[in-house]
């Protein structure tokens, strides 16, 4: 039993950096755009680039964890909620890789501005957009993920 305790933890911790890193990166994102400057756009970005390399590690602890727990538990691979959990998944990984690579542009992008003086670029404006496109269904798709995690819906 303590070992079904053990992967519930690290499963669990998984969640919440996967959930509170990535959210905390999305917030100085948005607070970055919002203060215009292209020297804190700049820097912000490069600290998110680096930072999801945490949350790398977190979206890989996630399935090697909950797996194993699924089996020490009982739940069986074909329930419900397992299976739009893992769709998901899968589609927040999509999305996210997504982000990563608007991330890495708009980090380009703007440390060239910022090295040069210059102002925020139009084109870092279209990036900006496109990463909040795809930030918001990735928010979406973990909060559903904790929701079916918490309540484990079973059709019968």
């Amino acid at each position: 039993m303590d070992v079904i305790y053990a992967v519930k933890f690290v499963h669990l911790v998984a969640a919440g950096a996967l959930f509170g890193g990535w959210l905390a990166i999305a917030a100085f994102m948005v607070f970055a755009h919002r203060s215009g400057n292209t020297s804190v756009v700049a820097l912000t970005a490069q600290f998110v680039v680096w930072l999801e390399f945490g949350i790398v590690a977190a979206m890989v602890l996630m399935p090697l964890s909950g797996f194993p727990l699924g089996v020490a538990i009982g739940v069986a691979p074909d329930e419900f909620w397992l299976l739009v959990s893992v769709a998901i998944y899968c589609g927040l990984l999509v999305l996210w890789i997504g982000a990563v690579v608007v991330e890495r542009r708009i980090r380009n992008l703007t440390r060239e501005a910022a090295v040069k003086g210059a102002p925020l670029p139009d084109t870092y404006r279209k990036l900006f957009r496109v990463w909040l496109a795809l930030a918001l269904p990735i928010l979406a798709a973990m909060l559903s993920l904790f929701l079916l995690m918490i309540w484990q819906p079973r059709v019968d």
